[in-house]
């Protein structure tokens, strides 16, 4: 590498590239060998080094701010576009002028010891005005994009994916803008909040991308019933929800693969199943197929039903039912 200064400012060269071009940098002590923009320890680039001496992952970030980019050029928000809907930017001046102090002798709460500094919010700077106020926007598409974690659209390189958008407007003919709501919501705080948004495809499993993961937040639930994860809407104030009597509140066992038509093939043995295979593994067992086919619990030969569905009587120690047939109070209090 080599330093040149021209008009007060160092001009990086790299000594290892043909012509050696100058870099995209004025610091001092960049290395040559490694990423131009993070200079990461194990970001050493390959040889030859690429034009824009950058590594696979500033490639794909803003120049501006960092943020995650498909083609690696400046975000929505560095062009003064909303991330959310394109839309322009209003110009709200430098973060700087919107800082409010107020000296000790002016605040209202009669602590006049130390001075109170207001900062302005920052996190919504990338969003129109429209999109700011989307939860109650008039506009129902508006209000189900800006229910989307920030995680996600940033994940996506700042901008929801048009297959999102077109989920959204075909989700609202059979639902309102609040159920949709409700349904990313659920689905995000309910396990992807705490899952990476992307994985590598391997033998054994499928990979996805951020954008998968924000159309699966607002996808339909694939059950022919029309639930909702399993549940299904009453569309009454005050009235709980129902488990779906199709896929059965989400707990319909997977149908196995018969070997023959006549007879079901055989479970492997634990030792004998893959890691896939032990995973899904689920013992055999009956459910209860009272509620008409909603109560789903667990159900023990020889009894067909549970004993709520059956309706035995509870024990004195109104803890557990009994089976009036074979004894007078439960198996616990029998056991005394």
């Amino acid at each position: 590498m080599s330093v040149r200064y021209s008009a007060e400012r160092a001009e990086v060269r790299c000594d290892q590239c043909p012509g050696r071009p100058v870099l995209p940098t004025h610091r001092e002590e960049t290395d040559p060998r490694r990423c131009v923009r993070c200079q990461g320890e194990h970001r050493w680039l390959p040889q030859p080094h690429p034009e824009d001496h950058l590594c696979r992952v500033c490639r794909r970030e803003c120049p501006g701010c960092q943020a995650l980019t498909p083609d690696g050029g400046p975000c929505r928000a560095c062009r003064g576009l909303c991330r959310t809907c394109s839309a322009p930017l209003p110009h709200r001046g430098p973060e700087a002028d919107e800082v409010v102090r107020i000296a000790p002798e002016r605040r209202k709460d009669h602590r006049h010891r130390w001075a109170r500094t207001y900062f302005p919010r920052t996190w919504d700077r990338d969003r129109c005005d429209a999109c700011q106020e989307g939860p109650a926007a008039s506009d129902p598409v508006r209000a189900v994009l800006s229910a989307l974690p920030a995680k996600v659209v940033r994940a996506c390189g700042g901008a929801v994916p048009p297959a999102v958008v077109e989920t959204a407007r075909s989700e609202l003919r059979h639902r309102t803008a609040r159920q949709l709501v409700a349904r990313i919501e659920r689905r995000w705080w309910g396990g992807w909040a705490a899952r990476p948004l992307s994985r590598p495809e391997s033998a054994d499993r499928e990979g996805y991308r951020p954008d998968d993961v924000a159309l699966w937040l607002l996808a339909p639930t694939p059950c022919a019933g029309g639930c909702e994860d399993g549940w299904r809407l009453t569309g009454r104030t005050g009235t709980e929800d129902v488990p779906c009597p199709v896929c059965r509140g989400g707990r319909r066992p997977a149908e196995r693969p018969g070997a023959d038509d006549d007879e079901e093939r055989e479970p492997a043995a634990a030792a004998d199943r893959t890691t896939a295979e032990a995973v899904a593994y689920r013992p055999p067992m009956r459910e209860c197929p009272g509620k008409d086919g909603t109560c789903g619990v667990p159900v023990a030969d020889p009894y067909p039903r549970c004993p709520a569905c059956l309706d035995w009587p509870w024990c004195d120690c109104r803890r557990r039912r009994y089976d009036p047939d074979r004894a007078t109070s439960c198996p616990a209090c029998a056991a005394r």
